[in-house]
């Protein structure tokens, strides 16, 4: 009789490296460059009806976004009913510059310097930090909150929903482009029903400053758990 074929055995990788480019996350969100970097990974591989199954440990992630992919994501995001026209980012040291107009009876020119911070880990918001219109004066601080509010619910960047639970710890601005970097549990094929992040509570919100020497500087940071 011929020799049974012994059934596959799942695969243990003590770390591992991934480099990717032009990651395309949904119709409007291009990542230029994601680099992984993870350990205690598990490949197991397809059994009766059950599809072959990825499981990873903590994998440290480092993405890019350059300043064109992230105003593809803003005008595919911004309503044509939006009191906010023709919205443009700009990436500089540590910070971000926000042009566009605003639609209030008439239509305002406005320049907006805003800080990227973390909330929670998983949501980004724009904190701005002065607004000018046409270059020339200072909106009130109504209008100027009126615009923040505005321009955050749109964009609506929330990572708690994600299939695969995710961590942000930094955000730093560099000129024409925002990196991030955080933690990951990859499991693949992600379960249907995004579970609760597997990450221990945080006390306070975390806010990740984008000037260099301050992103990822000695705030406490939740241990992922199993």
């Amino acid at each position: 009789m011929p020799e049974r074929i012994a059934a596959p055995q799942s695969v243990k990788i003590g770390g591992a490296q991934i480099h990717l480019q032009n990651v395309l996350l949904r119709e409007d969100v291009l990542v230029d460059e994601v680099h992984l970097d993870g350990e205690n990974i598990t490949l197991d591989p397809p059994a009766d009806e059950k599809a072959a199954r990825v499981n990873g440990g903590e994998t440290k992630f480092r993405a890019i976004l350059s300043e064109p992919n992230v105003n593809r994501m803003l005008e595919n995001n911004i309503p044509e009913d939006a009191p906010v026209r023709h919205l443009k980012i700009a990436f500089l040291s540590g910070k971000a510059r926000i042009s566009g107009n605003y639609i209030k009876m008439m239509s305002l020119p406005f320049t907006v310097e805003a800080i990227l911070t973390i909330q929670n880990g998983t949501r980004v918001f724009l904190d701005f930090q002065s607004v000018s219109a046409g270059g020339m004066f200072t909106l009130p601080h109504a209008v100027v909150e009126s615009l923040e509010k505005l321009i955050n619910e749109k964009l609506d960047f929330d990572l708690s929903q994600s299939p695969i639970p995710v961590w942000l710890d930094t955000l730093v601005c560099e000129p024409g482009r925002l990196t991030a970097t955080g933690r990951a549990r990859i499991v693949w094929p992600p379960p249907p029903i995004p579970s609760a992040l597997p990450f221990s509570p945080l006390p306070t919100i975390v806010s990740a400053a984008t000037t260099p020497g301050i992103a990822g500087g000695q705030e406490s940071v939740p241990e992922i758990t199993d």
